[in-house]
């Protein structure tokens, strides 16, 4: 008798654990598959659309390929975090992983507030489509980020603004700690100083060397590292392009003093002063690293006693000097 109750009661409960987790709905057009819970098929829809109209915007530089795109929309917070879990709750609403092809999304109504859905997703999109069309390894993670917020026209106003607030209290990461302000692209954290700085260094970079020779550049990290890219098809290396994006940062910080109204106040003197201490720690930092590279590149010629005093531009005192005249 007990047995048999038991096995009821473990029915029971097998039918109540399925009632209360229903199965995911799907939208299916082309590459492109959206799973959602019941009640969210305008969120599945509008997300459907989004990844339809990036491929079709991004598809000429960036194609997907074959393989397809999976869209997932959590139910709750809960199982939203279960792919989130490297984070704390409420710190991101969405992810891409991008091996996968895979974004996870909170649909809107689970984040109201400042939550562009769009953006977002258009966001992940990129991270997948760069996955698939140059080597991560190569592609450095400020630029992956970068590119992502430059395609999906993400804080475009908040950017200058947040850049000359980092020049004012002397915020800006130097290049060489930069990529290490973020996890694996796809799994990124709210909005920040390294987002806004990422986001205005490609803007720069799209900027100084054209859209076809930009684009030549990130393709060209599929098969060699972003610094010999940059070399061949802007002409500078690392150095010259951090030294010229922290220059043209005296103008991105006096664009974002006028956008958030404080340029009329003392802030105004703090952007110069900070503009010039930035300039000279960065100028500083960029001379080590030249000297460290040229001596790791380069050893002293070696020659013979009779060979170093026979060269026309060797000095000799105590020889040289009885021709000089003063």
């Amino acid at each position: 008798m007990k047995r048999g109750f038991f096995k009821v009661f473990a029915v029971l409960l097998c039918c109540g654990a399925a009632l209360a987790a229903p199965s995911k709905l799907e939208l299916r057009e082309g590459l492109v598959s959206v799973a959602y819970p019941p009640g969210n098929e305008d969120a599945a829809r509008r997300a459907l659309a989004e990844i339809q109209a990036g491929l079709r915007e991004f598809g000429d530089r960036l194609p997907p390929g074959d393989k397809p795109v999976y869209v997932l929309i959590a139910e709750n917070a809960a199982e939203f975090n279960r792919h989130a879990s490297s984070f704390l709750p409420g710190q991101v609403s969405a992810l891409a992983r991008p091996a996968q092809g895979l974004i996870v999304l909170q649909p809107p109504k689970m984040r109201r507030h400042g939550y562009e859905y769009g953006g977002t997703i258009r966001h992940e999109l990129v991270h997948i489509l760069l996955d698939r069309n140059t080597n991560p390894a190569y592609l450095p993670n400020w630029l992956n980020e970068g590119l992502a917020m430059f395609l999906a026209r993400e804080y475009q106003f908040a950017t200058p603004i947040t850049i000359a607030s980092m020049m004012f209290e002397g915020r800006i990461i130097p290049y060489q700690r930069l990529d290490m302000a973020f996890l694996t692209p796809g799994e990124e954290m709210q909005f920040g100083d390294a987002y806004a700085q990422a986001l205005s260094m490609t803007r720069y970079l799209h900027q100084r060397a054209g859209a076809d020779a930009f684009w030549r550049i990130v393709l060209a990290t599929r098969e060699k590292h972003f610094a010999d890219a940059l070399r061949e098809h802007a002409g500078v290396d690392v150095f010259e392009f951090w030294d010229g994006y922290m220059r043209s940062l005296w103008l991105v910080a006096v664009v974002g003093a006028l956008a958030s109204g404080s340029f009329f106040t003392p802030a105004a003197v703090i952007v110069i002063i900070a503009f010039f201490r930035v300039r000279s720690r960065n100028r500083r930092t960029l001379d080590q690293w030249a000297e460290q590279e040229a001596a790791d590149d380069a050893a002293p010629p070696l020659m013979t006693w009779e060979e170093a005093i026979n060269r026309e531009d060797t000095y000799i005192p105590g020889i040289d000097d009885e021709d000089e005249e003063y």
